[in-house]
């Protein structure tokens, strides 16, 4: 499939058209589409526009990675608890089997008629908060939103098979590095921009390096450099 790129000063309208046409072209229930980018590359934001434009005229909902995060408890029980707990937001942190769990659910037929739930991340408990997203059948379209949506590693590539679509943000590292310092900062993660910037440059840096490596090429790319 020939990949398609969109650049980040595109209209959002673009892509809304584009989610539209191939809802209308789907022959079973939901539009499943990912959107993957490394820490900071904006796909969160970008992700929330098109979903709520979308839900202007169809039922649209977010599953983010973030929920199926290992709890703080479980990485203690890793056979190295200390670098589990060091690197956690690395894919190894998260429990791949249950998102995809939920991710096949979401045009099984067995759950076409019931509310299928999910868990969200408290980020001020830092821990995920079970059964906190209800998908409703009235839901027609999904975003799996998350950095290794797009990973072919074992598990993570199996996330694709579920999608109608793939989406990739990429972001410029100087951009990504500012973004995540700010989210340090005013997430109360670092109390100095040193200390903001220590963090991003080690554990956020090698993950984004790691998804770029080892993501698959995905259907769009979204260059957002702004």
């Amino acid at each position: 499939m020939t990949q398609i790129s969109y650049k980040a000063d595109v209209d959002v309208m673009e892509l809304v058209t584009r989610v539209l046409k191939l809802y209308k072209e789907k022959s079973h229930n939901r539009l499943v589409i990912s959107v993957a980018g490394v820490p900071g590359s904006g796909k969160t934001t970008f992700t929330a526009e098109v979903v709520r434009i979308l839900n202007q005229t169809i039922p649209t909902l977010v599953l983010p990675q973030d929920g199926f995060h290992y709890y703080r408890g479980d990485l203690a029980k890793f056979e190295d608890p200390k670098k589990a707990l060091e690197r956690r937001g690395a894919p190894f942190t998260f429990n791949a089997k249950a998102f995809v769990g939920v991710i096949s659910k979401l045009n099984d037929p067995l759950w076409a008629t019931v509310d299928i739930h999910a868990p969200s991340f408290d980020h001020r408990l830092k821990d995920p908060v079970e059964n906190d997203i209800k998908i409703s059948p009235e839901v027609k379209i999904v975003f799996l939103e998350g950095n290794y949506v797009s990973l072919k590693d074992p598990i993570w590539t199996d996330i694709s098979s579920f999608c109608d679509e793939t989406w990739f943000v990429a972001t410029e590292w100087d951009i990504v590095l500012g973004r995540i310092i700010r989210r340090h900062l005013e997430a109360g993660i670092a109390a100095t921009e040193e200390e903001a910037k220590f963090r991003a440059q080690g554990s956020d840096q090698m993950n984004a390096e790691y998804i770029i490596a080892n993501s698959k090429p995905t259907t769009v790319l979204i260059t957002n450099n702004k």
